[in-house]
């Protein structure tokens, strides 16, 4: 058996390097290397000290140090650096699903999150957020459907938050709900927390790492912090887990760059100070869309996301997600995703992670679009 086509990707291949305005990506414009050297004020000599012999297999143990603590009560020994979060997720899916498995995910989602447990062959129950969405016009999942999530799914709960492609996010009553479920779960709760360094009110969201023994979590820098080609992310669990997916990664890339880790390490050194800014801009370009999205034509809808760089738009009756994202494209230059891409007709995802100047010019050639 093969996985289908990974729908987001052919648009992403098309148009991520020339769209004038590229609201397609989910994470924050690309930095150059001279840029990211300056926000980190990296001096020269330091890389001199860079070994290129392989990085250990788990990774190396002042990254892994770093990051355990962004986890309450979590060590090293519970941490796995991997090839992005795409890797962890894939090496996780394949130790915990088998035939059967009762396997539950918020949906619309990010294929991967169901396409390799479906390959696996686990028994899939998407719990859809869509309608409680618009409904409740909020920007945190409901304790509602955080109760169904855990119910559907026996084996393996799956909790993207902040979640993609709604920016759905957690807020205290969500979290609490969570941590109640948790408690009575008897499988495993996966946390694929991609954007927990893009909370708009704390310096990091809330994580479900350790939140009962049978939970696991993944996470990046990468799109993040505008390092997409770094290629780094981790998976935090328990020890006996972490093992075992550490022999698995044997099999797949063995090992990261070094250079990589080592970008890695200042970025998380200095996250405070690199998302101080990156938050500011955020904010700024979705005060700027909240302001004008009535203005643009074909949308029906707009909720503000909770966090993270994404949003989905509702759009307006009988038009076709990939018509009006063609259409906006070759008309306005403007970037987006259709929500066919995620199983969804009727609806687009944008991103927030582009300059201002370039996101403001974007919306303002928008208004234009014939539909």
């Amino acid at each position: 058996m093969e996985p289908r086509e990974f729908y987001i990707e052919d648009r992403l291949e098309r148009y991520r390097t020339n769209a004038p305005c590229n609201l397609g990506e989910s994470g924050i414009r690309n930095l150059n290397y001279g840029e990211l050297l300056r926000r980190l004020e990296i001096l020269p000599e330091e890389w001199n000290d860079i070994s290129l012999e392989d990085s250990p297999n788990r990774g190396g143990a002042k990254l892994r140090e770093e990051i355990a603590k962004l986890y309450p009560g979590i060590g090293p020994e519970e941490v796995l650096i991997t090839t992005g979060t795409g890797e962890a997720l894939y090496i996780l899916f394949r130790l915990l699903c088998e035939p059967g498995s009762s396997v539950s995910y918020f949906y619309p989602a990010f294929q991967a999150l169901y396409e390799i447990p479906k390959l696996c062959g686990a028994d899939l129950h998407p719990v859809s957020v869509l309608s409680s969405f618009l409904e409740r016009k909020t920007s945190f999942l409901s304790s509602n459907l955080i109760g169904e999530l855990f119910r559907e799914g026996k084996d393996l709960a799956i909790i993207n938050h902040p979640h993609n492609p709604t920016g759905l996010s957690l807020d205290v009553n969500a979290a609490e709900a969570i941590q109640r479920e948790s408690i009575r779960h008897s499988g495993w709760i996966l946390f694929d927390e991609h954007y927990r360094f893009l909370d708009y009110h704390n310096e990091l969201s809330w994580t479900g790492a350790g939140v009962n023994s049978k939970s696991v979590a993944t996470g990046s820098i990468t799109k993040c912090f505008g390092v997409m080609g770094l290629r780094i992310g981790w998976m935090i669990g328990p020890a006996s887990l972490i093992e075992k997916a550490r022999s698995f990664k044997d099999y797949l890339t063995h090992t990261v760059s070094p250079i990589s880790e080592f970008l890695t390490l200042k970025i998380l050194q200095k996250r405070k100070e690199l998302s101080e800014r990156i938050l500011d801009d955020l904010v700024c370009n979705i005060q700027y869309f909240e302001s004008i999205w009535k203005e643009l034509p074909g949308l029906k809808d707009f909720v503000s996301p909770g966090g993270g760089v994404v949003s989905f738009i509702p759009l307006k009756k009988g038009i076709n997600s990939s018509e009006y994202a063609d259409l906006l494209m070759n008309q306005c230059g403007v970037f987006v995703l259709p929500g066919r891409d995620f199983e969804a007709e009727g609806w687009i995802r944008i991103g927030f992670g582009e300059t201002p100047e370039r996101f403001r010019e974007g919306i303002d050639r928008w208004k234009r679009l014939r539909w």
